[in-house]
């Protein structure tokens, strides 16, 4: 899917995977996610969300950018995942990202990997 509003572009990705026998959905995230995309990031986290993965991984390696509306709709993605006894990992945030995970502490909230063959193991 790919979605162009304002000045960047921001791509997502979503694909359904295997690791060790247990499935598990993927949504590759880059770009630039921010308040003039958020709720297109939302569509897609909410139908992911709504087809009820046991995990559900967001690659943030090509993520340049993340405001705290797309941070925040993450983490609205994640409880409502939790909720459903699912999970949600994130993976390989740049610098720019990973530094508003960890002043926000939502790397707490939700476990943070290097790898999505790490995230995927669990």
């Amino acid at each position: 899917m790919w979605y162009n509003k304002g000045v960047d572009l921001l791509t997502l990705t979503v694909t359904a995977r295997e690791s060790a026998g247990q499935p598990y959905t993927l949504v590759i995230i880059s770009g630039e996610a921010d308040v003039t995309n958020r709720e297109d990031l939302r569509t897609v986290l909410d139908e992911e969300v709504a087809q009820r993965p046991s995990t559900m991984i967001l690659d943030l390696a090509g993520l340049r950018f993340m405001d705290s509306s797309a941070l925040h709709v993450i983490l609205q993605a994640n409880r409502a995942l939790d909720r459903q006894g699912g999970m949600m990992a994130l993976v390989a945030p740049q610098e720019a990202v990973a530094k508003m995970l960890r002043l926000t502490t939502a790397d707490r909230l939700v476990p943070v990997f290097g790898t999505v063959e790490d995230a995927a193991a669990g």
